[in-house]
């Protein structure tokens, strides 16, 4: 049975869309995320010009007064030379974002503990747009996202579009290579699963399914307005089933690539994240149900130890 089938109305699309991730971005979090995001305000001195608060922390708020899970932060900042304490580690922001740092606030109920990226404004914007080539950023930032600090109402208008456009980035990056049709489910668990695929992540395939089925109701509403603001000529049926009919094809980003980029990113986090490893191999157990051993001389010299640490792991299928 034919769909419905409309030229695009990409203004349309996109305004509807931006009206969303608003909604999004100025939702209420809990106190210990707003604890934190005024700790990293406090830690750039000025110099941060938002942060954004993604994951699960935000998927499944705890209304206990102690988390002791981790908070996944970005800080967008002004100077990445500001926000380093050296020049090399700027450096390596600079080549290639984000910088991974750990905050642990002490409060009341007991330590908040925090993982933030820092990547610059002229950074986010290039790595949510579709000529990024690399999937890092927006397949994170096209889920929601709240945003408990901007400096100023400018900023915040500025954020919330690069969250929108992380969006339509995602889809559009997927939705072609559908040569049939395809349901909302069909096109984020795919945008999810191709980005795990470009880079050492822990996840199975239930992880990659969790992530649609927790958030089902907004993706089936972000689905038909980035499309749209992408420009696809889409028929839709009464089931909510999608099929493009005009699909250009699309560069593939390359997995070798997104690899190469996951593993430099890991060694640099040796030297900016306290308790690196520590925290990666509790990352990955927790993801991948492996129990992973790594000795006091690799938790000092973790690239040295990293080569064979990843190859034992990879053969015990604690990420792919």
């Amino acid at each position: 049975m034919a769909g419905r089938v409309q030229p695009p109305d990409r203004d349309g699309a996109r305004a509807a869309l931006l009206r969303l991730i608003e909604a999004e971005a100025d939702q209420r979090v809990n106190e210990s995320a707003t604890a934190i995001s005024q700790a990293l305000s406090a830690r750039f001195k000025g110099g941060a010009l938002a942060t954004l608060f993604y994951g699960s922390c935000l998927r499944t708020p705890s209304a206990a007064a102690h988390d002791d899970r981790i908070y996944d932060f970005y800080v967008v900042v002004e100077d990445l030379r500001a926000a380093n304490s050296n020049a090399l580690t700027a450096w390596g922001n600079r080549v290639l974002p984000p910088n991974v740092f750990r905050l642990d606030l002490h409060v009341r109920s007991g330590t908040l503990r925090c993982k933030y990226g820092v990547i610059g404004l002229e950074q986010l914007r290039q790595a949510v747009s579709p000529a990024a080539r690399d999937s890092c950023f927006w397949a994170r930032l096209c889920q929601p996202t709240a945003v408990p600090f901007a400096r100023g109402a400018v900023m915040r208008r500025e954020i919330i579009a690069l969250l929108a456009e992380a969006v339509e980035t995602a889809a559009a990056s997927v939705a072609p290579s559908f040569g049939r049709r395809f349901t909302a489910r069909d096109l984020w668990q795919r945008v999810f699963s191709e980005s795990y695929s470009r880079e050492l992540r822990p996840e199975n395939d239930a992880r990659v399914a969790s992530l649609y089925d927790l958030q089902a109701p907004r993706f089936a509403i972000v689905t038909r307005f980035a499309l749209d603001a992408a420009g696809f000529t889409v028929e839709q049926d009464d089931d909510g089933g999608f099929r493009l009919l005009n699909a250009p094809p699309v560069s593939r980003l390359s997995p070798a690539r997104g690899k190469l980029l996951s593993a430099l990113r890991l060694a640099k986090a040796a030297f900016t994240f306290d308790g690196g490893p520590d925290y990666l191999v509790w990352k990955i157990e927790r993801h991948a149900g492996k129990r992973l051993a790594i000795t006091p001389w690799q938790k000092r010299h973790p690239l040295l130890s990293a080569p064979l640490l990843a190859w034992r792991w990879w053969r015990l299928g604690a990420f792919r």
